[in-house]
């Protein structure tokens, strides 16, 4: 199976000018810690409410009111093509102990795949589990 078949295709981006203020209700409105950072339609990072949470509170890099995506975002991102099948997005996962890839096609973002969209994917066996092993260890 390939991540295009897995992965989510509609998602909320934001841009590294905006605030990270309206960048965390974006997330709240999805119910998700993560959302990609894109210039036009090209990944440029993405932001968690950890990267919030550490760059913000903890390192004071930026106020959470005032200060914008780029200056807390994570720019050292894992990604997978739709392409790629679903044991090499579980290798990535695992390796990086990340939950979330951003799905690229010619530097373009075309979608997310989550845990979550693995697990389903595959029955919580094979790449799931293998998945499942690196993002939760140190949890």
């Amino acid at each position: 199976m390939r991540v295009r078949d897995a992965m989510a295709s509609t998602i909320s981006c934001v841009a590294p000018g905006d605030r990270i203020e309206d960048a965390a209700r974006a997330m709240r409105e999805e119910d998700a810690g993560f959302i990609p950072v894109v210039e036009g339609d090209r990944l440029v990072g993405v932001l968690t409410d950890r990267d919030i949470v550490l760059r913000c509170i903890a390192e004071g890099r930026a106020h959470p009111r005032e200060g914008t995506v780029g200056q807390v975002m994570s720019t050292e991102v894992r990604t997978v093509s739709p392409d790629d099948d679903l044991e090499c997005a579980a290798e990535a996962m695992s390796e990086g102990e990340v939950r979330r890839l951003p799905v690229v096609e010619g530097g373009r973002l075309v979608g997310v795949l989550s845990h979550g969209n693995l697990v389903q994917a595959t029955g919580g066996t094979g790449p799931g589990r293998e998945a499942t092993t690196g993002v939760t260890r140190g949890a």
